[in-house]
């Protein structure tokens, strides 16, 4: 995860801590050498509150944030040049939208690999690994999506259950207790949804990973697990969802990938067993 990631994540930051964020994120170069009073002096903050900041953000001290500075210049920045809302313009030929949205789909692939915290995916993938059920609340386009890991999930005997209407989702989640996992996908964090979802299941001790976007406006102390994707997509002002689409894809197969691992053999060969069980084709090799 990026720095400036791992600020927009925090959301115990001070308005003096957040500023201090700012004055970092702007000048990353400079930052790499200026001792800890430098900065305290150019920032008007004490070493004592850079210290703390520090610590809020996950870092042993002052250098170890310099070292992830040094790591994000080396990754380079964001290409301004792709509009994840409007990525094809009207006056262009077939041949450059594939050009365009395939620049999208790396770019916005890659911004979703950087947002990951390792720490926590390893979290993530462990609770979803040794869970009973995975309970999948969502709603709309990411339905699809869902239901495509859902589907991942059952061809190694996983039980996953995608309740489609609100209706359902309440249900589900009245019936759920510890012994299931709860997925919240939510790009924007504020699906109408998710408030009573989130009581319900708070309520049954049921542990949830919410999936969203950098930044998301979800607060609720009940959620310890967050997995991020790129932001780069604006809620309402779009042709399409197409960036948020491969985000929620990308980061919900390498959670799957990352379940099968651990498993790995003993899934390869559960495929081999039912595979001529669950496959009705009569297919022929040439």
């Amino acid at each position: 995860m990026t720095f400036e990631n791992m600020v927009k994540c925090c959301d115990r930051l001070t308005p003096t801590e957040y500023q201090l964020a700012q004055f970092i994120i702007k000048n990353k170069r400079l930052i790499q050498k200026l001792s800890i009073q430098e900065l305290a002096n150019q920032t008007f903050i004490s070493k004592s509150g850079i210290h703390r900041f520090c610590k809020k953000l996950g870092f042993d001290g002052y250098n170890g944030l310099k070292l992830k500075l040094i790591q994000d210049l080396s990754l380079g920045t964001k290409d301004k040049s792709i509009d994840a809302n409007f990525p094809f313009l009207e006056t262009d030929n077939h041949a450059m939208v594939a050009k365009r949205l395939l620049d999208l789909y790396e770019a916005t692939v890659r911004d979703t690999f950087h947002s990951i915290d390792v720490d926590m995916l390893e979290r993530c993938v462990n609770l979803l690994h040794v869970a009973d059920v995975i309970d999948i609340y969502t709603y709309a386009h990411n339905l699809n999506i869902a239901e495509n890991f859902q589907d991942k999930m059952r061809t190694i005997g996983r039980v996953v259950n995608c309740p489609k209407s609100f209706y359902e989702q309440r249900y589900t989640a009245a019936a759920s207790n510890s012994k299931h996992v709860a997925m919240l996908l939510s790009y924007s964090g504020r699906a109408v949804f998710l408030p009573d979802i989130i009581e319900m299941l708070s309520r049954n001790k049921v542990e949830m990973i919410l999936v969203g976007r950098i930044g998301n406006t979800t607060s609720n102390g009940a959620i310890k697990n967050r997995l991020y994707l790129s932001d780069r997509e604006d809620f309402k002002n779009r042709i399409s969802h197409f960036s948020s689409h491969i985000a929620m894809q990308y980061m919900l197969d390498v959670l799957f990938s990352s379940i099968f691992k651990k498993d790995y053999r003993k899934n390869i060969n559960y495929i081999d067993e039912i595979l001529s069980i669950v496959d009705d084709r009569h297919l022929e090799e040439e």
